[in-house]
C-alpha cells in the first residue's frame, strides 16, 4: 500500500466521499478555499501535476527536508477562471477531504463551516439530537443535550456568515466512529447523489 492509501484509510477518506456524495459546492462561494488556503500535496501528487501543466506546476513549493510534502500557493494555478477545479478528477487528497480537514488527534476528523460544511454540521447535528431523543436518558439530561446541539447549530451558522472574511475558521470535531454511522445515516436517507465527481476509492 503506497503513502496516498495508507493515509486515506487513516483519515476514512472513503466515508467522507460517501457523505460528499450528497452535497455539491455553490457558485456563490467562489472557491474561497482554493483562492486562499494552502494546499499541502503528496510527491506523487506533485508528479502528476507537473505531467498535466509543467508550467503551473512551477508554482508548487517543496517542503523538503521538513516534510516529504509540497504546497500550492494560493491561489491554486490549476483553478479555472470560473472558479472551478482544472484538475478535479486527480484533485488532491486534501482538496477531496475538504471541507473536512485532518487533525493530529488519530481519532477524529475536523469540518470547516464553508457553505457546504455547515450544511454537513446542521445535518449532524439534527442526526444526533434525534439519537439523544430515542435513548433512554432522563429528560432533563436529554433536554440538556439536544439545547448543546441546537447552540452547536447556531455557533457555526455565525461562523459561517463570515466565512469569506475570516483568515481561519472554528471546526467541529467528529469522531471517527460517529463519523462512520453518519455515513450510514445519510445512505438510509436515499437522497439523490449530486456530486457525480467524487472519489469513493
Amino acid at each position: 500500500m503506497d503513502m496516498r492509501e495508507a493515509v486515506k484509510k487513516a483519515i476514512h477518506y472513503g466515508t467522507i466521499q460517501s457523505i460528499l456524495q450528497y452535497y455539491i459546492c455553490p457558485q456563490e462561494c467562489e472557491a474561497h478555499c482554493c483562492k486562499h488556503g494552502q494546499i499541502h500535496i503528496f510527491e506523487e501528487e506533485y508528479r502528476t501535476f507537473s505531467q498535466i501543466d509543467p508550467e503551473k506546476a512551477k508554482r508548487v513549493q517543496s517542503e523538503m527536508p521538513a516534510s516529504p510534502l509540497y504546497r500550492i500557493e494560493p491561489p491554486c494555478s490549476f483553478l479555472k477562471p470560473h472558479d472551478r477545479c482544472g484538475v478535479y478528477y486527480q484533485r488532491p487528497i486534501v482538496c477531496g477531504l475538504y471541507p473536512f480537514k485532518v487533525n493530529t488527534s488519530g481519532n477524529s476528523i475536523g469540518l470547516q463551516p464553508c457553505p457546504v460544511g455547515f450544511l454537513i454540521i446542521r445535518e449532524f447535528a439534527l442526526w444526533m439530537m434525534g439519537n439523544v431523543s430515542k435513548t433512554g436518558i432522563p429528560e432533563e439530561e436529554k433536554a440538556k443535550v439536544i439545547t448543546e446541539w441546537e447552540n452547536t447549530i447556531e455557533s457555526y451558522a455565525e461562523e459561517l456568515s463570515g466565512f469569506h472574511m475570516k483568515n481561519t475558521l472554528k471546526e467541529i470535531q467528529i469522531p471517527f466512529d460517529e463519523l462512520e454511522m453518519f455515513a450510514m445515516y445519510m445512505s438510509s436517507k436515499d437522497l439523490p447523489k449530486i456530486n457525480a465527481g467524487v472519489d469513493l476509492g
